[in-house]
């Protein structure tokens, strides 16, 4: 079984993953700074690495089941377990290497993402506490004439009269 075309797409697909690692990286210290024209870029950077990490799937998926062509498989969907059981040895250990490089990076993309993700709710949460204190809080009144009809206030940022 000849699968150099399966190792070229694992290698494409863990670079690509690198840069979005890096990327996620760059990301946490926008969120810190709190720049959101760069965090903008960063955005539509990673978007185009994930269009091209779908295309490396779809290959992967194809390369998988040109290495397991004329074998049977587990489950409904061939993996890159099932292939090692019928490449060479040396082969095999080139795809375990691969394979755990790919998830080192992924856990660690996992992880960074979270990260991300957990100071952007801090921030947000930030945000909405700053707004609830400079807006003021319309108070029931509990005293004054029961039979005029008061209109509702408009609860807003600042008070004005024209």
């Amino acid at each position: 079984m000849n699968t150099s075309f399966l190792l070229t797409t694992l290698q494409q697909q863990l670079e690509e993953y690198t840069e979005l690692y890096k990327l996620s990286v760059a990301k946490t210290e926008l969120i810190k700074k709190n720049d959101i024209l760069n965090l903008n870029e960063i955005i539509n950077k990673e978007a185009k690495y994930l269009l091209s990490l779908d295309v490396l799937e779809k290959k992967r998926v194809e390369a998988v089941y040109a290495v397991l062509s004329g074998h049977e498989w587990s489950g409904d969907l061939p993996t890159l377990s099932d292939c090692l059981n019928v490449v060479s040895n040396e082969e095999a250990t080139k795809l375990l290497n691969m394979q755990s490089e790919l998830k080192v990076i992924i856990e660690e993309l996992k992880e960074r993402n979270y990260l991300n993700q957990e100071l952007i709710y801090q921030s947000m949460q930030f945000v909405s506490l700053s707004l609830s204190m400079l807006k003021p809080k319309q108070t029931a009144p509990n005293y004054g004439p029961t039979s005029k009809q008061q209109s509702p206030k408009i609860d807003t940022l600042f008070d004005s009269q024209i």
